[in-house]
C-alpha cells in the first residue's frame, strides 16, 4: 500500500481550514453590520455612556479632556440594533448643521463624535440628523447617573455587578439584562463605557444576547476618577 507523504495531508488540512475561517469571517461579517440597511429599519437602540475619564488617560488632548469642564459620562452614541448585529452607514447624505453640533455638545463633548455618529448611526435611525439628536438627548434624559459617578477624586475598583446594580438602583425601571458595563484597558481592566438597551420609545428593554456579548469579564475594574 503506497503512503502519501505527510505534507499533502497537511496540506489539505491547512486549506480546509482557511476556507472554514473564510466562510466563518464572512458570516460574521454579515451578522456584524450591514452598511446598505434601509434607513429605519432596526429592532432596538443601544445607548453607550462614554466614561470620560478613562478616555482622557488614552487621549489627554482631546475636545472633552481640555476643556475647563471635567466630564463624567458622554454619550458615545444612540445605536440602532439588530437582534444579531446593527446597521451602520446607511445611505442618508444629510449634514448636522452648526446649531445641532453647538446644541448637543454638553454631553457630546467632541465635534469629530458627533460627526461620526450620525454617519455612522444615525443615519440608520430614520430620522434627520436634529430630531435624532434631539433623541440622543431624551435618551440620556431617560437614564439616571448613580450618584457614586459623580464626583470620583481618586479611582477606585468595582466589580462590573456593582456597577450594573448602581444603575438598576438609580433606576428602578432598569433590569440588570438592560445593562452592560464594558471594560477596557492595558493591563488593568478600566471602566470603559456602560450601555443601556432600550426599545425604539426609549423603554427600558433587555440587550440582545449579540450586545451581552461586549460585557467585561473581568472580576473587578477600575474607575478612574474625574479630575
Amino acid at each position: 500500500m503506497t503512503r502519501l507523504p505527510l505534507e499533502h495531508p497537511l496540506k489539505t488540512a491547512a486549506l480546509l481550514l482557511l476556507a472554514l475561517l473564510t466562510v466563518a469571517g464572512s458570516a460574521i461579517a454579515r451578522h456584524r453590520h450591514a452598511s446598505n440597511a434601509e434607513p429605519g429599519a432596526f429592532d432596538y437602540y443601544l445607548l453607550s455612556l462614554s466614561w470620560s475619564p478613562a478616555f482622557c488617560l488614552s487621549d489627554p488632548e482631546a475636545a472633552e479632556c481640555t476643556g475647563a469642564r471635567r466630564f463624567g459620562f458622554i454619550v458615545h452614541g444612540l445605536w440602532p440594533q439588530f437582534e444579531e448585529g446593527w446597521p451602520e452607514n446607511c445611505n442618508v447624505h444629510e449634514p448636522v448643521p452648526d446649531s445641532v453640533v453647538a446644541g448637543i455638545s454638553d454631553i457630546m463633548p467632541a465635534r469629530g463624535l458627533v460627526y461620526h455618529e450620525w454617519s455612522a448611526h444615525g443615519t440608520c435611525s430614520g430620522l434627520g440628523p436634529q430630531d435624532f439628536f434631539a433623541f440622543v438627548r431624551s435618551a440620556y434624559r431617560a437614564v439616571a447617573i448613580p450618584s457614586a459617578f459623580s464626583g470620583t477624586a481618586q479611582p477606585v475598583e468595582r466589580a462590573p455587578a456593582a456597577i450594573t446594580a448602581a444603575f438598576v438602583h438609580a433606576n428602578p425601571q432598569l433590569a440588570p439584562a438592560s445593562v452592560v458595563v464594558v471594560c477596557g484597558g492595558q493591563g488593568v481592566p478600566r471602566l470603559r463605557e456602560v450601555r443601556i438597551c432600550l426599545d425604539r420609545n426609549l423603554k427600558p428593554r433587555a440587550c440582545s444576547a449579540a450586545a451581552a456579548r461586549g460585557a467585561c469579564r473581568a472580576e473587578a475594574l477600575i474607575v478612574a476618577p474625574i479630575r
